[in-house]
């Protein structure tokens, strides 16, 4: 059978895609998704397979595709269904997998022919061999956590390749904490897996290419299997990147192998400078008033941190935003970015909202910035959306740029954290949020 994978893109209100075709968008990286490359390596050699990031490239609704399987968030609820539809329409058998069905599995069965709750990497090669007996259920969930222990090397050669490729490798699985704003934590509940070293090592080299994304949750929180991976790759010509906690400014032996290894980039979930909020969501893992002091020990070993900050929580206030700012600018940290809290049904934060009927905007597709959804407890929703944008637009102000990135006491990876601020401010002055493709 032919088959094609896609990624779907996102709607704007004006019924248009959100798309990154143009030429000053192709020059930002592109992180490509694991889930597409993986499933495609998963997928039994008698088939053929396409790969189609929608974000990037049109859909080819006149495709000869047999199969048309779909990797779909909640805010891509809509288009998921569209395609759906119009595949179905001509047919093609179409199975939804990714987070959509995995939390919101009753509200989507029913408009694909399949859907897939939890992984798939087990229960894909039977969905395949299903339609070719024509016994396809209309649900699939892996009776047990696949195992991930000899997982073959993601079809890096399929994707698109226009723009610089920041190639996707999983080294962890899931994540040991159950923040209860989280859709990981929603999806895994705690599970958190390693794969073997020399595998991982092996899909690196496999990519070609120096840059590297570790599109793990949470890559550190082991400090050992981190130490054996960062000596395993130490000397190796990339740089890479990763998401963690500032926890892993505790192990400054594990920094320093981290930046041998190539590390230049750890993005970090710190959330809020409140320790309310952090108590609030089950983040009390962190201490907020240790945040200073992780930053600059990250830092010092030559890794750019990246702040990941979410407005919306409990104890936040109309000083709130000017506040995050102004201290996220006194540490120099080079990059951030910041989110509207979001309500995702299946999880517990997401739940609890939507029970104490502060849900005003229960179109699903408007589960993303910029788009506030519930009242918050001290804000209206407007102060919330104005003051998160300001946010946005204060912290890449080229005075702040210049602030933290160039005019520091000592340079931090100066070019590339210098290109990426000043994208970032180019994408905010067309009105478009720094981890979007396009303008919604």
């Amino acid at each position: 059978m032919k088959i094609d994978i896609i990624h779907p893109a996102h709607y704007r209100d004006d019924g248009g895609l959100v798309q990154s075709k143009n030429l000053l968008d192709r020059l930002g990286a592109y992180l490509p998704h694991l889930g597409p490359p993986l499933m495609a390596a998963l997928t039994p050699d008698k088939h053929e397979v396409r790969l189609v990031e929608e974000y990037l490239e049109d859909i080819d609704f006149e495709s000869d595709a047999d199969v048309v399987a779909l990797s779909g968030q909640i805010m891509q609820l809509k288009r998921c269904v569209d395609i759906s539809r119009r595949f179905r329409a001509a047919g093609k058998k179409v199975v939804l997998g990714g987070y959509l069905p995995s939390m919101l599995p009753d509200r989507v069965e029913g408009l694909f022919d399949a859907i897939v709750m939890g992984e798939g990497d087990e229960v894909w090669p039977q969905i395949l061999e299903d339609i070719e007996q024509n016994k396809l259920k209309s649900r699939y969930r892996s009776a047990r956590p696949p195992d991930i222990n000899n997982l073959p090397i993601p079809r890096y050669d399929l994707i698109k390749k226009d723009r610089v490729v920041v190639y996707p490798v999983q080294a962890t699985r899931g994540c040991p904490f159950t923040c209860e704003y989280c859709s990981i934590a929603a999806v895994f509940n705690g599970m958190y897996r390693k794969r073997p070293v020399d595998q991982i090592v092996r899909d690196v080299e496999a990519t070609r290419s120096r840059n590297i994304n570790f599109c793990d949750d949470n890559l550190c929180e082991d400090v050992k299997f981190s130490e054996r991976l960062f000596t395993a790759l130490k000397g190796a010509p990339i740089r890479w990147g990763t998401q963690t906690t500032i926890n892993v400014a505790r192990h400054p032996d594990l920094l320093k192998k981290a930046r041998e290894s190539g590390c230049v980039l750890m993005a970090l979930g710190v959330e809020t400078f409140s320790a309310r909020n952090l108590a609030d969501v089950n983040k009390t893992f962190h201490a907020v008033d240790k945040y200073a002091e992780g930053f600059r020990r990250i830092m010092d070993a030559g890794i750019s941190p990246h702040a990941l900050i979410i407005f919306g929580l409990p104890d936040d206030n109309a000083e709130t935003f000017k506040r995050t700012v102004d201290y996220l600018e006194s540490l120099k940290v080079p990059i951030t970015q910041f989110f509207i809290l979001t309500p995702y049904p299946g999880s517990p934060t997401g739940d609890k909202i939507w029970r104490s009927g502060s849900v005003f905007d229960t179109d699903l597709n408007h589960l993303r910035e910029p788009y506030v959804v519930y009242k918050p407890q001290q804000l209206s929703p407007e102060e919330l959306h104005d003051g998160w944008w300001r946010a946005v637009q204060e912290f890449y102000s080229l005075r702040s740029i210049m602030s933290r990135v160039v005019f520091r006491r000592r340079p931090l990876n100066l070019w590339v954290n210098l290109a990426t601020n000043l994208y970032y401010w180019s994408k905010v002055k067309r009105g478009i949020h720094t981890v979007y493709f396009g303008k919604n």
